[in-house]
C-alpha cells in the first residue's frame, strides 16, 4: 500500500515558490517537489507548472532522469530569454515507482530525498548540487555558509553545470521524504534531529510537523518550507 501527503508554509517570503505534484500512468506513480529560485510570481507559476509536467513525464516513462531532461528541454521554448534572473527556474527531486518495482529517484540542485526503511534509521539519498558540496569534494574548508545556497544545477537548460543530475534506486518498504532546503536547513542549523521528526505517525502528520518545526526555529529570514512524505508499506 502507498499513502502520501505534503505540507507547505511560506515563511517570510512574499510568494510560495515551492511546488509539488503527483501523477499515475499504467501502474507507475510519481512524486515531484520543486523549489523555485527567487521570490517572484513568475517563479511561483513556473514551478507549479513544471512540477506537474515533471511528475507526469516521470510516471509516463517510469524514468525520473528522463523526466528532468524533458522539462529542461522545454526551457528552450518557454518564452524567456537567457538573461539570468529574469528567467524562472527551480531545483527539483522526483521519485517514481512501478508496481512491484524499485523506487527510482533523480534530482538536480539542493532539493533532497531521505529514506527511512521499516524499523531502520533515516538516511539522506541525495547529494546537494551546490558550491558547498563542490568545496567539500575538493577538500576545501572554511568556505562561506551562503555557498550552500548557490546551486550548481537546476531545471533550466542554460544554467551553469546544468548537466548535473543525480540518480539512486531504493528497494524494499519504508518512508520517503522529499523536502526543500527551507525544511532541512533549519533542522541542521539548530542541531535538531530530522530522523526522529519523521519516525512516527502518518504521512500527513509528519509533513505538517516538519514544515511547522522548520518555520518555528528562530531566524531573521524564513524560506518557503515544503515536505512530501510517501509511505510504502
Amino acid at each position: 500500500m502507498i499513502t502520501y501527503a505534503h505540507s507547505q508554509l511560506i515563511g517570510t517570503r512574499l510568494y510560495q515558490c515551492d511546488a509539488t505534484a503527483t501523477a499515475a500512468q499504467r501502474g507507475v506513480r510519481a512524486w515531484a517537489l520543486l523549489d523555485g529560485i527567487g521570490d517572484r510570481p513568475e517563479v511561483r507559476a513556473w514551478a507549479r507548472r513544471n512540477a506537474r509536467l515533471l511528475a507526469h513525464v516521470a510516471a509516463q516513462t517510469d524514468n525520473p532522469e528522463a523526466a528532468i531532461a524533458a522539462v529542461r528541454a522545454t526551457t528552450d521554448y518557454d518564452g524567456y530569454q537567457d538573461d539570468g534572473l529574469a528567467a524562472p527556474s527551480a531545483v527539483a527531486v522526483v521519485g517514481v515507482r512501478a508496481e512491484g518495482g524499485a523506487l527510482r529517484l533523480a534530482w538536480c540542485g539542493d532539493a533532497r530525498a531521505y529514506w527511512r526503511p521499516l524499523d531502520g534509521a533515516l538516511e539522506q539519498l541525495t547529494l546537494d548540487h551546490n558550491e558547498a558540496e563542490r568545496c567539500r569534494a575538493a577538500g576545501l574548508t572554511g568556505f562561506p555558509l551562503w555557498y550552500r545556497n548557490r546551486v550548481t544545477s537546476s531545471l533550466r537548460r542554460h544554467d551553469d553545470a546544468v548537466g548535473e543530475v543525480g540518480t539512486v534506486r531504493v528497494h524494499g518498504l519504508g518512508r520517503l521524504v522529499l523536502c526543500s532546503d527551507g525544511v532541512y536547513s533549519p533542522f541542521e542549523d539548530n542541531g535538531a534531529d530530522l530522523g526522529s521528526a519523521v519516525a512516527d505517525a502518518t504521512p500527513r502528520k509528519v509533513a505538517a510537523s516538519l514544515v511547522r518545526r522548520a518555520i518555528g526555529f528562530k531566524a531573521e529570514r524564513k524560506d518557503n518550507a515544503t515536505a512530501f512524505v510517501v509511505d510504502f508499506t
